[in-house]
C-alpha cells in the first residue's frame, strides 16, 4: 500500500532589506482536503497574523476539496479587509480544475487573474 500523501505548507518570507511590500509566499502542497483543514487553517491564520503582504502559491496539489477552498477564500476575504495585499499563483492539475469549475467555483479559480 502506497504512503498516504499529506499536506505541505510552507512559508517563504520576504528578504530582509527588500522593498516593504515584497509578499511573503505561502505554498499549499498535497492533499488541500478536509483531513487536513486544522493544519491548513493554522497555517494561514499563523502567517496572516505576521505579514502584509502575500502571495498564496497553489502547486503540486494532489487533491483539493471545499474547505480547503473556504478556508483560502476566507483568508483572501480578511486580508482585503485589512488592506493586506494578496495574489495569487495557482496551478492546478486540469480534472481538479474542472471539479472545481463544475462545482461553482469559478470565482475562486480565477482570483489566479487578478494579480
Amino acid at each position: 500500500m502506497a504512503p498516504k500523501t499529506k499536506i505541505i505548507l510552507k512559508a517563504i518570507p520576504a528578504k530582509p532589506g527588500g522593498k516593504g511590500d515584497t509578499p511573503t509566499v505561502l505554498s499549499l502542497q498535497g492533499e488541500l482536503t478536509i483531513d487536513y483543514a486544522e493544519q491548513l487553517k493554522e497555517f494561514l491564520l499563523d502567517n496572516f497574523g505576521k505579514y502584509s503582504a502575500f502571495t498564496l502559491k497553489l502547486n503540486n496539489v494532489e487533491s483539493i476539496d471545499v474547505t480547503a477552498v473556504q478556508l483560502i477564500q476566507r483568508f483572501y476575504w480578511d486580508a482585503n479587509e485589512q488592506k493586506k495585499k494578496v495574489d495569487f499563483d495557482i496551478k492546478l492539475p486540469e480534472e481538479q480544475r474542472a471539479l472545481l469549475e463544475k462545482s461553482g467555483f469559478v470565482q475562486f479559480l480565477n482570483l489566479n487573474a487578478k494579480q
